[in-house]
């Protein structure tokens, strides 16, 4: 059983962490989360998913496992890392599912299935609160009232429903991430006219990958992560809803970045945070971030990003605190405003630049370099492949500045 595993992996002669190019293992995993229980005065905890390693199927083949028993196996190691932050906690974590959260295959979701049911049972949040509960069953999204202040909501959502990538478990036929659209246009319907404000939780965020988009060498073979029919849904639900929301939360890239959206019209800007990741297998640092927010509005008003310095060597690396958002780059919050300010400025000065590429892999070495750069920028703000196209042409042919 699940409450076994624990036991079983402290007993394992592997202590050391995991380094790239491998997913984090029991130790990092372990560590990562004493390192965070650590921090003061934690209200609760969001995972931006991606709990279950990548490749997770063939790793357990090869580990001598069979197929007939690989769904029972996913679903106990999904149920042991929910457990494992629960009890680190013991304040309310919020879980979104990751494109490798599936005990049928990467990018694949079985709407109603009982790799969802097991996880519904295990969520904590989820008790007490049926609809929230039957939502996640059918499909891996729910909403939840926010856990510290009044006329807020969470929204957590499954954008693997809407990736390019997704693709069904079994033979049903109904359209699960149209579903969720639906869902969504009315929970921000009625948080809007509830007078809350809405924090959305996801995984894969809107716009550009752009790391396969610098490895193109073209801006306009740009990779875009969601279909395109449920962003342009997804856009339209901003224009109307983007004062509801507060900010987004996402993760899939295991950078640290961000994201502003600009619906258009007379719409606010919509912030996205993009969360590190504790794995280190694109040779970025473990790290994660604790957000300070206002407790009267939900405004955030400072991210502190702790990290693992893995990549620079020693045998006993310590956590350790890397940045604050405001002595990085001088803001007061991490506001939509304040983030389309902070993009501008990597645009246009190579030293700003320059701190943000330090961070964006969490201290490891970079993949943003004085010649690729802007397949990186200019996802910060543009999310379809001809406006990221043009931006990157239009930064590639404008007046060079050097890079530090």
């Amino acid at each position: 059983p699940v409450s076994d595993w624990e036991t079983i992996f402290s007993s394992s002669k592997q202590t050391g962490y995991a380094h790239a190019p491998q997913d984090a293992n029991y130790p990092l995993i372990k560590s990562a989360l004493s390192a965070a229980a650590r921090q003061s005065s934690v209200d609760f905890v969001v995972g931006t998913g991606d709990y279950l390693r990548h490749n997770f199927e063939e790793a357990f083949l090869k580990a001598g496992g069979t197929s007939d028993q690989f769904t029972d196996f996913a679903t106990k190691t999904a149920l042991f890392i929910v457990r494992a932050l629960q009890t680190s906690f013991r304040v309310p974590v919020y879980f979104a599912l990751g494109n490798d959260d599936s005990a049928c295959g990467d990018y694949r979701v079985d709407p109603g299935g009982p790799f969802l049911a097991a996880l519904a049972e295990s969520l904590d949040v989820l008790k007490n609160h049926p609809n929230a509960a039957a939502d996640f069953r059918a499909a891996g999204f729910y909403e939840l009232p926010h856990p510290t202040l009044a006329n807020h909501e969470i929204v957590v959502l499954n954008t693997v429903l809407w990736s390019r990538s997704y693709a069904i478990c079994g033979s049903d036929s109904g359209d699960a991430g149209e579903a969720e659209m639906q869902w969504l246009s009315w929970q921000l319907y009625q948080a809007k006219t509830s007078g809350n404000r809405v924090m959305l939780m996801m995984h894969i965020p809107p716009g550009i990958d752009s790391y396969k988009s610098a490895h193109t060498g073209a801006g306009k073979a740009a990779t875009e992560f969601w279909q395109t029919k449920f962003f342009t849904q997804f856009l339209d639900l901003m224009k109307t809803y983007a004062s509801t929301v507060q900010i987004a939360l996402a993760g899939h890239t295991h950078m640290d970045d961000f994201r502003v959206l600009s619906p258009g019209g007379n719409a606010s800007p919509v912030a996205f945070r993009i969360t590190p990741a504790i794995s280190p297998i694109f040779g970025n640092n473990p790290g994660f971030s604790v957000l300070e927010y206002q407790v009267g509005t939900g405004e955030v008003s400072d991210i502190a990003t702790y990290y693992l310095n893995l990549a620079g060597g020693g045998s006993d690396p310590k956590w350790a605190l890397e940045y604050r958002f405001s002595s990085a780059y001088r803001y007061n919050a991490f506001s939509a405003e304040n983030l389309q300010s902070l993009a501008a400025a990597i645009h246009s000065d190579p030293s700003v630049r320059h701190i943000f590429a330090g961070f964006y892999a969490t201290c490891a070495p970079s993949p943003i370099k004085p010649d690729n750069w802007q397949f990186y920028t200019c996802s910060e703000t543009q999310f379809t492949s001809s406006d990221y196209g043009s931006c990157v042409s239009r930064q590639q042919n404008a007046p060079k500045k050097s890079d530090q």
